[in-house]
C-alpha cells in the first residue's frame, strides 16, 4: 500500500486563507444542494463560455470514407496498389467486383451510423466514430476517490455541452453517506441524457470504479445492457472515448509522458493554477474530515483539480479531431 504526505505540496498557505470558511462562501453563486430518495449532496456548477462548441465531428466520417482496409481482405498492400489505381474511397470500392459487396456493407453501416458494428472492425476505433453522435451526446466524466481500492468515490465531475454552452457539474460527498446520492443522481438524472463517455483513462480507472461502486449500493450497474453479466461487464450502454489512448497513439514518442496536465502544456499550451497532485486527494480529503473548518482549503484544491480535469478534455479533445 502507498502512502503519501504533503513534502511535494505546501498547504500552509491553504490553511490559513481559507480557516473558518466554508464551500459554499469559496463558491458563492456556484453552490446548491441536490436532495433525491437516497439522501442529499452538493453539487458546483459552472458555464463556461471560452470552451467552443464547434468541434468537427464529420472529420471523422471523411477520414472514415479513405480507409480501405475496413473492407475484409485488404491490408496495407492491397489498399496502397488500390490507390495507385485511381481507387481512393470506398465509393470507389462500389464498383470493384472484388470488394463490391464488403465495400457496400461497410457504406451502409457508415450512412446509418451504427458506430458499433463499425468498432468491431480492428481498423475503426472509438474515435474514428464520432460523425455518429452530436456534441450534446458527449458527457465529459472524471472522478475523485479516497484513493484505496473500492474506497468511496469523494467527487464526480460532469461537463457537457448545453445550448451553445459547457457547463461543468461537481458533484460532492461532504459526509461519505452521501456517495449514493450521487450514484443515484447519475443513473436517474444524469446516464439518460447522453450517449457517450469522453473520459482521461476512464477505461482504465473510472468507469470501473463507479461500475463498481454502483453494484456496491444497488446490485446493478446502470452502464450496461440487461443481458450483460454485471461482473464481466463494466459499459456496454454508453460508447466511450477515452482521450488518453488517442493522445497516446497520435503523439507517440513526442511527449515523455502522457498525463492530462503534461498534455494540457504541450497541446493547449497552459498551466493549471491549482498544482494537487492526484495521489494527495485522498489525503487532503481525511485531513478535511479530521478538522473542516481548518482544512476547507484544501476542500477548494480538489474541487479546482477535478473542475480543470473536466476543462481541459473538450479542448483536448477539438485538438485530436483536427490531426483527422
Amino acid at each position: 500500500m502507498n502512502y503519501y504526505n504533503f513534502e511535494s505540496f505546501e498547504i500552509t498557505p491553504l490553511i490559513e486563507q481559507y480557516h473558518g470558511k466554508r464551500l459554499e462562501d469559496l463558491f458563492e453563486n456556484h453552490y446548491h444542494i441536490i436532495t433525491n430518495k437516497m439522501g442529499e449532496f452538493a453539487e458546483l456548477f459552472w458555464e463556461e463560455k471560452d470552451i467552443p462548441n464547434n468541434i468537427n465531428l464529420f472529420k471523422t466520417q471523411k477520414k472514415l470514407l479513405y480507409n480501405l482496409k475496413t473492407v475484409h481482405y485488404i491490408g496495407d498492400y492491397i489498399e496502397e496498389k488500390l490507390k495507385q489505381r485511381g481507387i481512393k474511397t470506398l465509393t470507389d470500392l462500389k464498383f470493384n467486383l472484388n470488394f463490391s459487396s464488403s465495400a457496400n456493407q461497410v457504406l451502409n453501416l457508415i450512412k446509418h451510423k451504427d458506430y458499433k458494428t463499425l468498432t468491431k472492425n480492428r481498423y475503426i476505433n472509438e474515435l474514428d466514430v464520432s460523425f455518429c453522435f452530436k456534441i450534446q451526446d458527449f458527457l465529459f466524466l472524471d472522478i475523485e476517490t479516497l484513493g484505496i481500492i473500492d474506497s468511496p468515490v469523494i467527487m464526480v465531475g460532469i461537463g457537457f455541452f448545453e445550448n451553445d454552452k459547457f457547463k461543468i457539474h461537481i458533484l460532492f460527498t461532504r459526509e461519505l453517506e452521501e456517495e449514493i446520492a450521487i450514484y443515484e443522481h447519475l443513473r436517474t438524472k444524469i446516464f439518460p441524457r447522453f450517449k457517450c463517455f469522453i473520459t482521461y483513462n476512464g477505461k482504465s480507472f473510472d468507469i470501473p470504479y463507479l461500475a463498481n461502486r454502483f453494484l456496491y449500493f444497488f446490485d446493478e450497474n446502470p452502464m450496461i445492457s440487461i443481458d450483460d453479466q454485471p461482473y464481466e461487464k463494466r459499459n456496454t450502454k454508453f460508447h466511450h472515448i477515452d482521450l488518453y489512448h488517442h493522445c497516446r497513439r497520435l503523439f507517440k514518442g513526442r511527449f515523455n509522458n502522457y498525463t492530462l496536465t503534461n498534455m494540457e502544456e504541450n497541446l493547449l499550451n497552459w498551466t493549471r493554477e491549482n498544482t494537487l497532485p492526484s495521489n494527495l486527494v485522498g489525503l487532503c480529503y481525511r485531513k478535511y474530515k479530521e478538522n473542516p473548518k481548518r482544512y476547507i482549503g484544501l476542500i477548494k484544491e480538489i474541487v479546482e483539480h477535478n473542475y480543470y480535469d473536466i476543462y481541459s478534455m473538450p479542448l483536448i479533445l477539438k485538438i485530436l479531431l483536427k490531426d483527422f
